[in-house]
C-alpha cells in the first residue's frame, strides 16, 4: 500500500516530503497549465529535485496521436529519470502507446479510467498503474468501489504486477474506500492529507496526556525521569 502527493505546487510538495510517507508525486495537464510562464518542464525537474531520484513522478503526455506521444514520453524520461511514470490516456490510441512504451521498459500509467474493461486492457496492455478517477466516477453515477475491488481482484488471480491506483478524490473516506476496495495506490491532495490529521478528537486526546503528565511530572521530559 503506498501514498502519493497529487500536486505540481513546490511549497505543499516541501510540506509533505517533511511529514508524510510518500512515494512520489502525481501531475494533471490542468495543473501544469497554471505553471507561471509556462515553464513545465523546469518546475518538473525542480519537482524531481526535490523529492530525489528514487520517488515515482507522474507526468501526463499531451499529444493527441501515438508519434507524438512516444516522443514526448522518451523526452520526459530522458530529462526526469528512470523513476519517471508516463501517465497515458486508456483509449484505442493510448492503448497502442502503452504497449509500445511498456516494451521499452519505461513505466507507464493507464490514466483517465473509469470502468473495469478499461482497466483490464491497459492491465492487458502493459500498465504498471491505472489510474482510477474515483469521484468522478461516483459524478456519473459508476461505483468506483466495484471497479476498483474487481480490477484488484482480476491482478491478484493473474499475480499481475500492475496495480491500481485510485485517484481523484473529494474527501477522506473515499480514500480509505479505495484502499479498503484494494487500490494499492491512492494519490491525495494536500488539503486532504491535512484534514486526516485534523479531527478535534485527535488534537483533543494529545491535550488531555500532556496534562496528565504535567500534572504529575511538570515540564519535565522522559530524558529527566
Amino acid at each position: 500500500m503506498d501514498l502519493l502527493l497529487d500536486s505540481a505546487d513546490l511549497s505543499a510538495i516541501a510540506h509533505a516530503l517533511e511529514h508524510y510517507p510518500i512515494k512520489g508525486v502525481t501531475t494533471n495537464p490542468t495543473m501544469l497549465s497554471t505553471i507561471e510562464g509556462g515553464a513545465v518542464l523546469s518546475h518538473l525537474r525542480r519537482i524531481r529535485e526535490m523529492i530525489g531520484e528514487e520517488r515515482e513522478l507522474h507526468i501526463q503526455v499531451m499529444g493527441c496521436d501515438e508519434s507524438t506521444m512516444i516522443k514526448e514520453a522518451h523526452y520526459l524520461v530522458s530529462q526526469l529519470g528512470e523513476k519517471t511514470c508516463i501517465a497515458v490516456p486508456v483509449t484505442e490510441c493510448g492503448l497502442k502507446v502503452i504497449k509500445q512504451l511498456t516494451s521499452e521498459g519505461i513505466a507507464v500509467t493507464g490514466t483517465t479510467v473509469f470502468s473495469t474493461m478499461q482497466g483490464i486492457l491497459a492491465m492487458l496492455s502493459g500498465a504498471r498503474y491505472i489510474a482510477v478517477f474515483y469521484d468522478r466516477m461516483l459524478n456519473l453515477d459508476i461505483d468506483a468501489k466495484r471497479v476498483i475491488k474487481e480490477l484488484s481482484g482480476f491482478l491478484w488471480t493473474n499475480t499481475s504486477t500492475t496495480q491500481v491506483l485510485a485517484a481523484s478524490f473529494r474527501n477522506i473516506s473515499e480514500v480509505t474506500s479505495a484502499y479498503a476496495n484494494g487500490a494499492g495506490v491512492c494519490t491525495v491532495r494536500p488539503e486532504l492529507l491535512s484534514t486526516g490529521l485534523a479531527m478535534p478528537s485527535i488534537s483533543q486526546a494529545v491535550d488531555d496526556f500532556s496534562r496528565d503528565w504535567k500534572s504529575v511530572f511538570g515540564e519535565k521530559t522522559l530524558l529527566e525521569l
